[in-house]
Parts: C-alpha cells; sequence; structure tokens
C-alpha cells in the first residue's frame, strides 16, 4: 500500500474464516442475516470459495479490493 498525504478512511474488515470459526452466539453478535446465522455461515463460506479473504463491517462500502477488504475511501473535507 503506497501512503499519501491525501486523508484517506477503511472500513473494519475481518477474515471470513475467523468469522467462520465463531460458535452462533458469537457469529450472531457481529453479523445480522435476514436467515439468521446459518444464512450468515452459507454466505461467508459462498463469500470464501468465490475468493473473498475478508468481509467489510460495513455494507454500505463501494471500494473493496478483490480480496473483499475496504480500498478505502478519500476524505472529501481536506
Amino acid at each position: 500500500m503506497t501512503l499519501t498525504r491525501t486523508p484517506t478512511t477503511f472500513h473494519i474488515h475481518i477474515p471470513v474464516r475467523v468469522l467462520l470459526s465463531y460458535g452462533d452466539k458469537r457469529l450472531g453478535e457481529i453479523i445480522t442475516h435476514p436467515e439468521g446465522v446459518e444464512g450468515a455461515r452459507k454466505e461467508l463460506r459462498e463469500m470464501q470459495e468465490s475468493g473473498a479473504i475478508f468481509l467489510v463491517c460495513d455494507s454500505k462500502c463501494d471500494n473493496r479490493k478483490p480480496d473483499g477488504s475496504c480500498a478505502g475511501h478519500v476524505d472529501q473535507e481536506a
């Protein structure tokens, strides 16, 4: 990653493998899914199979790297 003087914000992301290792209670505290914890696990596995390594903790993130992590957002107020 190249550092610049441009203020940039990054969304927090969590490794998918870590999320899949959590028990139902802990995973349910971190992720909400319309189909519950089993739906979340299914979607995480699908993400992993498609090459995603990370899950961004903000569904509104619109700038993601191929590995699923946030690629950064240039701050507009700078």
